[in-house]
């Protein structure tokens, strides 16, 4: 199909949409979000710099809203190591605020720090980005100030992602989605993948959907969004090597695609009810690794048009322009094909492995690659090299790395290496209208209600907190409706995966009144649902209330092979015991090798609890030639007795101590010790002090080990940790004990 053809017949569909301005690029793949700028008079140089930021590194792609840049990146050595979002002026490349944030719970290490994308939203001004260790944060574009912000680890269980592999938010319409794998409670305590989408104003969590596939790795893939059959759908890949459809304000979902084994990081781009994606792993039933290919998505299951399998398609995502895909691969090549029927029409070698995706302006791609270059090639000539430049490291020792994507916006290329920000080209103020963007369904909804929502539709609460819920009915496409009254009662849950098998757990405790929710005032936890009833339709509300302070659980009322209520993060790999004594205890499993199952949190309370000390009795065994590393952890610090090492550890950030203080202690296995750990803030620093004694002896009177920390995690739940060591499937490794846990 000729390009003026298949352009008609877009237009046909999207007739809803007038063209735009496009003079920003407030995404990570620009307004049109496939990677395309309709921008003139772009730069042929990289020589052609107008400003550079020594202070600024970046392994991200930047983003540029309201004559501003904003990245995700790393500050600082050290001690003073940490993440930042940092916001420039687009026009001289002044800081104009920054917002640093430390690394914990996480085994990314510091070399893979700040690979996710922020997201800006014209509509408001505000600026959404995700850091390695799990906070989602809502900032004022213009001042920096924290709007709102969640924890996703400590609140929701999302299982860090080792090797840098991080996902980032998009916003669409009035919600924030981002995608993680997770292990959280009851029926969501099981690791998968899971879409949550939150109200981007104030947070609120709007809905929460799954693959139901389990993943088998960490991934990269941001998602599209597009109209398809009257439905706003949001695609994406995920770690199960799948491609995922749902409903943009339900979450519904819509169909899954077998792509490919383990991680898909490319993000896939659509044009009409076409859908393009890569992959760089192992193919389904096929002795190839990678596949390039275009799906049809027309209709209710995806259907493949073309494909090519065999090339290692690893992270960049495709580039659309008129009648032509383009994607680099893992050799440093450049393949160009024809979009409607896949033929490959030239390949062009321009250097080595890259990471970011290719970026299109007048007539030029720009693409980083890993080993510090920054290429220009030429669209229009078979990717004939324009210009390049290779970075030099200030210390020879060390590469630069050119890892993200580039950002064009009013005359501008914007870019980060792994020691300095860069912006080519010269600032001119322009307006360029965009081609009608994909349609948004009508607002007058026909169907009849077949889907409830209720907002919350999960929530956090401590004793006392009230909550009100908001409802609203959506037809099957997932368009709004109406809001509606509901009643609200208690409802029973199952136990969940990992758990006691058909266990019910107890009941909600707390007072309804209309549509509003009271914690009520008891010292422990509890985890449960809510039903919401409007008509016919039915909708479950998850509540988790966090036990108060002080707070005290031997596990005795706990119920075989559960979790105390009100922890979350600790489902599936830990469950109580009965020991062969009758003390019923809690258990750190030892079966599961996936490095992120075998090292593993399980938390107590809220993300903003501070000035508290936890103890805890802890009992490791031992298994061929390994003792488990096991502790407690304090404001997001962890004290723990590191077994094969024979060590007393308190450290921020375990898989790579920014800060740590450590002494020999010489511990049994099947022996019982007592740890205690407090943390003191003293204005901008914190004291982490801790100590260890077997259980039975008296407490000592002085600490072991005093942490002092000038760059501190001034709040966080407290929680327990676990690594059980020697993992050898099909052989477990180290079982871990805790109980007798206070928090005061």
């Amino acid at each position: 199909m000729n390009y003026f053809r298949r352009h008609a017949l877009l237009a046909l569909l999207l007739l809803s949409y007038s063209p735009v301005s496009a003079a920003e690029w407030a995404n990570w793949r620009g307004p049109e979000r496939n990677g395309v700028s309709r921008e003139t008079g772009l730069p042929n140089d990289v020589e052609d710099v107008l400003w550079k930021k020594n202070d600024v590194s970046c392994r991200s792609t930047p983003i540029v809203m309201n004559d501003k840049v904003y990245i995700v990146s790393r500050i600082g050595e050290g001690e003073k190591e940490q993440e930042r979002v940092v916001c420039m002026n687009a026009k001289t490349g002044d800081l104009i605020w920054e917002h640093r944030f430390g690394i914990f719970f996480t085994p990314i290490v510091s070399v893979r720090l700040g690979w996710t994308v922020p997201f800006g939203d014209p509509e408001t001004g505000n600026v959404y980005a995700h850091g390695t260790q799990g906070l989602l944060f809502c900032f004022d574009g213009e001042t920096g100030k924290v709007k709102w912000q969640k924890s996703l680890t400590e609140e929701f269980g999302r299982i860090t992602g080792y090797g840098g592999r991080v996902t980032s938010p998009i916003v669409e319409g009035e919600l924030v989605i981002i995608s993680m794998i997770s292990s959280n409670w009851g029926a969501h305590g099981g690791g998968g993948v899971r879409f949550l989408a939150f109200d981007k104003n104030n947070g609120e969590m709007v809905w929460w959907s799954t693959t139901g596939i389990r993943p088998s790795n960490t991934y990269r893939c941001i998602p599209v969004v597009t109209t398809i059959n009257n439905q706003r759908i949001l695609i994406s890949g995920g770690g199960d090597g799948n491609l995922h459809a749902f409903q943009v304000n339900t979450g519904k979902k819509i169909w899954s695609f077998e792509f490919g084994n383990g991680a898909m990081n490319p993000s896939p781009v659509v044009e009409g009810t076409r859908l393009y994606a890569a992959h760089g792993e192992e193919i389904p039933g096929r002795a190839t690794v990678g596949r390039v290919a275009c799906l049809d998505i027309g209709s209710s299951e995806p259907k493949i048009i073309w494909e090519h399998d065999g090339i290692e398609f690893k992270y960049p995502s495709p580039l659309l322009y008129q009648e032509n895909l383009f994607l680099p691969d893992r050799q440093g090549r450049l393949y160009c094909f024809d979009a409607a029927t896949g033929e490959r029409l030239w390949r062009a070698k321009f250097g080595r492995n890259c990471t970011g995706s290719p970026t299109y302006g007048d007539g030029k791609i720009y693409l980083s690659s890993v080993h510090g270059y920054f290429h220009i090639l030429d669209a229009n000539n078979n990717g004939k090299r324009i210009s390049r430049k290779r970075f030099q490291p200030a210390d020879p020792k060390f590469d630069v790395e050119v890892q993200g994507s580039a950002a064009i916006a009013n005359g501008c290329v914007y870019f980060g290496t792994t020691e300095e920000f860069y912006c080519l080209g010269k600032y001119q103020q322009v307006d360029v209208s965009l081609p009608p963007l994909p349609a948004i369904p009508s607002s007058n909804p026909t169907g009849k209600p077949t889907q409830l929502q209720v907002i919350p539709t999960e929530i956090n609460l401590t004793a006392g907190q009230r909550v009100e819920f908001k409802a609203k009915l959506f037809d099957e496409n997932g368009q709004f409706i109406k809001t509606t009254p509901v009643d609200l009662k208690p409802s029973a849950m199952k136990a969940g995966p990992g758990l006691g098998e058909g266990v019910t757990l107890p009941i909600l405790k707390g007072e309804i009144e209309g549509t509003s929710f009271t914690a009520p005032k008891i010292s422990g936890g509890q985890s449960g649902t809510l039903l919401a009833t409007a008509g016919d339709l039915q909708a479950s509300v998850r509540v988790r209330q966090v036990p108060s302070s002080p707070y005290f659980e031997d596990f005795e009322s706990t119920g075989p092979g559960l979790i105390p209520g009100g922890w979350t993060n600790a489902q599936l790999r830990y469950i109580t015991t009965k020991l062969d004594d009758g003390n019923t205890v809690l258990m750190k499993t030892a079966r599961i090798a996936v490095p992120f199952y075998r090292q593993w949190y399980g938390f107590i309370g809220t993300p903003d609890m501070a000035g508290y000390t936890i103890s805890a009795d802890v009992m490791g065994e031992q298994v061929r030639d390994n003792l488990p590393n096991m502790g407690v952890t304090a404001h997001r610090y962890i004290l723990q007795l590191v077994g094969n090492e024979q060590k007393l550890r308190v450290s921020a950030w375990d898989a790579m101590p920014r800060v740590a203080k450590e002494t020999d202690f010489d511990w049994e296995p099947n022996t019982w010790y007592r740890l205690k750990m407090t943390v003191r803030t003293d204005k901008d620093r914190t004291n982490v002090l801790g100590k260890v004694w077997k259980k039975g002896d008296a407490e000592p009177s002085d600490w072991n080990l005093t942490l002092i920390d000038e760059n501190p995690n001034l709040t966080g739940p407290p929680g327990i940790y676990g690594s059980a060591l020697g993992i050898q499937p099909p052989k477990t490794g180290t079982p871990i004990y805790y109980d007798n846990i206070s928090v005061e």
